[in-house]
């Protein structure tokens, strides 16, 4: 017996592994018998399912041998473990998550020399649902292990929807877990870094990235999500977040705010719970958050005619103006954050200038025309600025070397379609930007505002680097170009 005893306690290789998984097997079917007799009688089956538990904790070394996976899934150890995951003590479930935790590891799995078998193994046990269900049965405040099982199902979940998109509209259907997810970013439940709190923000970030439907059912009535991260959100609004937990929290919490803004309905839903006046007081404040609030409003007021209307009568446009003229802003000269800022700036600029109507226009109007036109002399400065920065990308494209060239050939790029990519990363897209707000400025039927604005181009060779590229309605914004290129040759500054 004693020698029995040790060689189960031995450790997995190759040579054992068949037999370590029959034992599991074993140890699994002959807990299930015990507990079918004596339903009521937890002395009469503990002693078995102890003996499973250890069973089921030998495979978290096989994490560590990953040339053993394919022969571990042929000897039907991943569908062991999936019976066992549903196994009702629920010690058991979590020690099964923790050992799947580790062998769904895609940077493991993507290694093997049948990765595709092995996929469509772990694929065809339906291990999303499952874990779904065990993680929503685990009380995470009952112990450390309890803890840590929600950890693993948090973190298999996530690997789940890397490997297998398919399965990312079923997982984000879930209400009770979205539910969880955004219970679970409120609070944290540790003295020190709070992982599962974070894991829950970046997998909640994952489903939005990845499913419009999800966008839309967070933003419904049966979630009511928005609501929800803006609570967390505004806690910030007179404080910065301490510590690095607390960082992670709210750049995800405005990231799944900036992706549930993608869906129109949402950012109507987003003005009337005070979305827009949280974010018109975040950028005021100049904390932690107001480049979070400064790309969130960009995103919030996309197409949105409403939310526009709620800025500017938020008093929210001298707010956005300190930050386009850079008065208390830390964020450092020549930085690829300073570049976003100067981009999700003129993003909601440019939704100001296309979606405001009447009174509201016609404040923005003034913003551009008081203090002797300062705020179109900043555009004109942004536009030559970025045109010298895409000008050096071009430069740097013509200088490409031809092993640079070859590796698009590769990877199936298009040089011509990186080269512009490259010029839009480097400025492109800001110019671009700068461009539509010009036209929109011309033709709002101010005579001052539109000859100042072709005095001040008039010596900044502006039309060599006007794109019409610029994303917009096509037809309406080629009338608008239209009208600029006649303003343009009647005013003769440019002949």
């Amino acid at each position: 017996m004693s020698s029995s005893a040790d060689t189960d306690r031995e450790g997995l290789t190759a040579a054992n592994l068949r037999r370590h998984v029959g034992l599991l097997e074993k140890r699994l079917l002959r807990n299930q018998q015990d507990r079918l007799e004596s339903p009521d009688d937890p002395e009469r089956w503990i002693k078995s399912e102890v003996d499973l538990e250890e069973q089921i904790r030998m495979f978290r070394d096989l994490s560590t041998m990953p040339e053993l996976f394919e022969s571990f899934e042929e000897y039907g150890g991943l569908r062991i473990l999936c019976d066992a995951l549903s196994h009702p003590n629920i010690d058991i479930s979590i020690a099964t998550l923790n050992v799947l935790n580790e062998l769904l590891d895609p940077e493991l799995i993507v290694g093997l020399q049948k990765a595709d078998h092995f996929l469509k193994a772990v694929h065809s046990l339906g291990f999303h649902k499952l874990c779904i269900t065990t993680l929503l049965k685990i009380d995470e405040d009952n112990s450390e292990v309890d803890y840590e099982g929600v950890k693993s199902a948090l973190e298999m979940l996530e690997s789940l929807v890397e490997m297998f998109p398919s399965v990312v509209e079923e997982v984000s259907a879930n209400v009770e877990l979205l539910l969880f997810l955004l219970k679970r970013m409120k609070s944290s439940k540790t003295v020190e870094y709070d992982s599962n709190r974070v894991q829950a923000s970046e997998l909640l970030c994952v489903l939005f990235q990845q499913s419009e439907e999800c966008l839309k059912l967070v933003g419904g009535p049966k979630v009511e999500g928005i609501d929800k991260l803006l609570r967390i959100v505004t806690v910030y609004r007179k404080k910065d977040p301490e510590g690095v937990e607390e960082e992670e929290i709210v750049e995800n919490a405005f990231q799944c705010l900036c992706n549930l803004m993608l869906v129109a309905p949402n950012r109507v839903a987003f003005g009337k719970l005070q979305g827009i006046k949280l974010l018109v007081r975040l950028i005021k404040e100049r904390r932690f958050t107001y480049q979070l609030a400064i790309k969130l409003l960009d995103y919030a007021l996309m197409d949105c005619p409403a939310s526009c209307t709620l800025f500017v009568e938020g008093m929210g446009l001298k707010s956005i103006f300190s930050v386009l003229m850079r008065k208390g802003v830390k964020t450092k000269a020549g930085t690829e954050a300073e570049k976003q800022e100067d981009e999700h700036v003129l993003g909601a600029l440019h939704s100001l200038c296309t979606h405001c109507t009447g009174t509201e226009l016609a404040r923005v109007m003034n913003k551009f025309v008081e203090h002797k036109y300062e705020k179109l002399e900043r555009l004109v400065e942004l536009h030559e600025k970025y045109t010298s920065l895409s000008k050096a990308a071009v430069n740097r494209m013509d200088n490409k070397s031809t092993s640079a060239k070859s590796m698009y050939s590769a990877l199936n790029l298009n040089e011509d379609t990186q080269d512009y990519l490259d010029k839009y990363e480097a400025g492109l897209s800001i110019c671009q930007l700068v461009n539509c707000i010009f036209l929109r400025l011309y033709n709002m039927g101010n005579k001052n505002l539109s000859t100042c604005l072709l005095l001040l181009l008039h010596n900044k060779d502006y039309l060599e680097h006007l794109d019409d590229s610029a994303s917009d309605s096509r037809q309406h914004m080629e009338k608008l170009l239209k009208n600029f290129l006649i303003g343009c040759s009647d005013s003769g500054l440019f002949n």
